[in-house]
């Protein structure tokens, strides 16, 4: 008997774990509070009218693919016009001073026409349930109903599904099943995500700048990048800064006009140039990448029907946050099928 799974939350874990669900024959539903699927793999669009839509890559700026896995997926992505590899001039900066261009050490995949557009791919045909947040999940008997918030402040509970996978940041899982579920409940509390404000910047021209994208020390600003040299973006001169996470703990609950202005001014010192922007703005992600992360790869509870995915159980990558869905996808489809092969024997 196949099972009806929740999956909460669209970033790369949760749609990778979700497609391997998928491979064995499960019923998936695929629940994200966000407008759109793919988490910290996140497009700020401007103007979806254009065709490619103007936007800003305000998450990851790239993924490198090492293992098998991951390197297949991109490889499909790009054959379906998703995914093309970024070949900017990438530099180091400090005190001023400028390094030569810095090789990657593997390629630097980028989605078509913005980062989400990878998500997108992952999703497939799953079902995915947008704008729609998780707040309370409780097991009546074998199976699990889901408490969900809509953006319209409405409620709605879904009910009948067999097994959850939470594929959310460490803190949002430990608050969601703190009063129902204390043993997955107990390893997220043990991680600490980092706070990332990320600043977006469109100039009228193109800016004087020798580089792409920089790796900065000694700074307010981690990194800085000209998003719109990245393939298959529209016409126009974007620029993300991502400031670095100390600045940003120490900055967390400033508005986010005056974060725009601070790193802005940062930006322009930093290139020894006055530009007035066109439009400027800033984005905080409470929970960036994890400061700590475990080395479990993912958690499974089966006597509470439960499971957990994401970077935070493995690494601070895209590529370990998509190790980490696929890897617990796959262990709980042998699962199931031993439980059917047991249940038919």
């Amino acid at each position: 008997m196949k099972k009806n799974i929740a999956v909460i939350g669209a970033g790369l874990a949760g749609l990778a774990c979700a497609r391997e669900l998928g491979k064995g024959g499960h019923q998936v539903c695929i629940f994200e509070k966000s407008r759109g699927a793919g988490g910290r793999l996140s497009t700020r669009w401007t103007d979806r009218d254009l065709n490619p839509p103007v936007g800003f890559d305000h998450g990851a700026q790239y993924i490198h693919a090492r293992s098998p896995s991951f390197s297949a997926l991109m490889e499909a992505a790009q054959a379906a016009g998703a995914a093309k590899v970024w070949n900017g001039r990438v530099v180091h900066l400090a005190y001023g001073v400028q390094s030569e261009e810095q090789p990657a050490r593997s390629a630097r995949w980028v989605g078509v026409p913005g980062m989400t557009s990878l998500a997108r791919f992952l999703a497939g045909d799953a079902d995915l349930q947008l704008q729609k947040k998780v707040t309370e999940v409780v097991r009546q008997g074998d199976t699990h109903t889901l408490k969900i918030v809509k953006t319209d402040g409405t409620v709605e509970s879904r009910s009948g599904f067999d097994f959850v996978v939470s594929a959310i940041p460490a803190e949002q899982t430990a608050q969601l099943f703190s009063a129902k579920i204390d043993s997955l409940a107990d390893v997220a509390m043990q991680v600490t995500s980092e706070v990332n404000w990320t600043v977006m910047v469109s100039f009228a021209n193109r800016t004087p700048i020798n580089f792409d994208g920089a790796f900065v020390a000694d700074s307010p600003l981690g990194w800085i990048c000209r998003d719109s040299s990245k393939p298959g973006r529209a016409a126009g001169e974007r620029w993300v800064l991502q400031a670095t996470s100390d600045w940003s703990s120490l900055h967390k609950d400033y508005p986010k006009e005056v974060v725009a202005d601070l790193l802005m001014d940062v930006f322009m010192s930093l290139i020894g140039k006055q530009i007035e922007p066109l439009d400027l703005t800033a984005h905080r992600w409470l929970y960036g990448v994890p400061s700590n992360p475990l080395t479990d790869r993912f958690f499974v509870d089966m006597s509470a029907s439960v499971a957990a995915c994401g970077d935070w159980l493995c690494g601070s990558s895209a590529e370990s946050a998509f190790s980490s869905g696929e890897a617990l996808g796959q262990v709980l489809n042998r699962h199931f099928e031993a439980q059917l092969s047991g249940s038919s024997a």
